[in-house]
């Protein structure tokens, strides 16, 4: 409620919107396909005038939705294919394509804010020496450890070339399928060098490669099972910081590897919504994969979720209500002079 009025968002538009009871009234009266016409009649302290121009308003609100309109595809869409209930969905379609600050304009953000609401801990520490179990560290760390041990993010990339088969390994690490688990009754499913819940494999892998040595830009699709990339377009993909809303240092990369989710393949065996979760997560499984490849290589692949979605999956050719783009590795040669490091 706000001032005495329902406050309502609608997330596959991404519109908010208040509502006074007469505009509840012909909301309740539209669930179903229904002739204007016929609202009259229970609205009978309204003239014509001000019923259909509350209507008109409600269109425009994203409120109601007219028959055989691309709205109504889309709601049909949803209501049809979206199996994970409201709650996951206006978080998913409600967190797309936000408003993302610059960096310069974060870290001034971040300074005034510093000055009121100082940041919360950035990690917890036991309190009883006493009790207190102390670990065996060590420092003279075998493989894979010490490529775990030198992996960083840096933002400085070289305006150099990577190898296709560098490549070739971020996707074998993280997304090849290996192997199958046999389940004639079922569906056979898919094993790789990352965990799946259920083993449903929601993840594909796209790339927009820039400069990539033996491979022509464009924008590809990765094959887990084949082991091959399928072109998606023949052209050099669009420059990466329009892409990745906006940040600035991505513009050198090499390539920008898309982790999309296919939410259909989770929601055909679990029909809760904690699998939106589940789902979310593998994503972090499979990008690590990617970044111990890339830093065993002396590349990065530094991770990011600012991506201007509706632009990436025209060009990805995504278009499903169950599929989005959750992930982006951005891939490059780091400037080993800078000292600048993350998470």
């Amino acid at each position: 409620m706000e001032n005495d009025q329902f406050v309502f968002h609608n997330f596959l538009a991404q519109q908010t919107f208040s509502a006074n009871p007469t505009a509840l009234e012909i909301i309740r009266r539209l669930y179903v396909w229904t002739d204007p016409e016929a609202l009259l009649e229970f609205l009978p302290g309204y003239s014509r005038q001000s019923v259909f121009a509350s209507i008109d308003q409600l269109k425009e609100l994203g409120a109601i939705i007219v028959e055989d309109s691309e709205a109504a595809d889309l709601e049909e869409d949803f209501s049809s294919r979206w199996l994970w209930g409201p709650l996951a969905a206006a978080y998913h379609f409600g967190a797309r394509d936000g408003d993302f600050l610059a960096a310069e304009d974060a870290d001034n953000l971040l300074a005034e804010q510093v000055k009121f609401f100082p940041s919360p801990a950035l990690f917890t520490t036991n309190s009883n020496p006493a009790s207190d179990v102390v670990l065996p560290l060590r420092d003279d760390f075998p493989e894979p450890f010490q490529t775990m041990a030198k992996r960083r993010s840096n933002r400085m990339l070289l305006d150099e070339p990577i190898a296709l088969e560098h490549l070739a390994d971020c996707f074998l690490f993280s997304m090849a399928i290996t192997a199958m688990i046999e389940d004639p009754e079922i569906v056979d499913l898919p094993l790789k060098m990352t965990p799946s819940g259920g083993g449903r494999n929601p993840y594909e892998a796209y790339v927009c490669a820039r400069n990539i040595e033996g491979l022509a830009p464009g924008t590809y699709h990765y094959s887990a099972l084949e082991g091959t990339l399928g072109v998606v377009q023949a052209t050099a993909p669009a420059p990466f910081p329009a892409m990745l809303a906006g940040q600035e240092w991505t513009r050198s990369a090499a390539a920008v590897i898309f982790l999309v989710a296919n939410f259909e393949r989770p929601m055909w065996k679990y029909h809760h919504s904690a699998a939106y979760r589940v789902t979310i997560i593998e994503a972090g499984h499979i990008a690590q994969n990617i970044m111990l490849v890339a830093t065993k290589y002396g590349l990065v692949a530094n991770p990011s979720c600012a991506i201007s979605l509706d632009m990436v999956e025209r060009a990805l050719g995504v278009k499903s209500m169950t599929q989005s783009v959750i992930y982006a590795l951005v891939l490059g040669v780091p400037d080993k002079r800078s000292h600048e490091s993350g998470s």
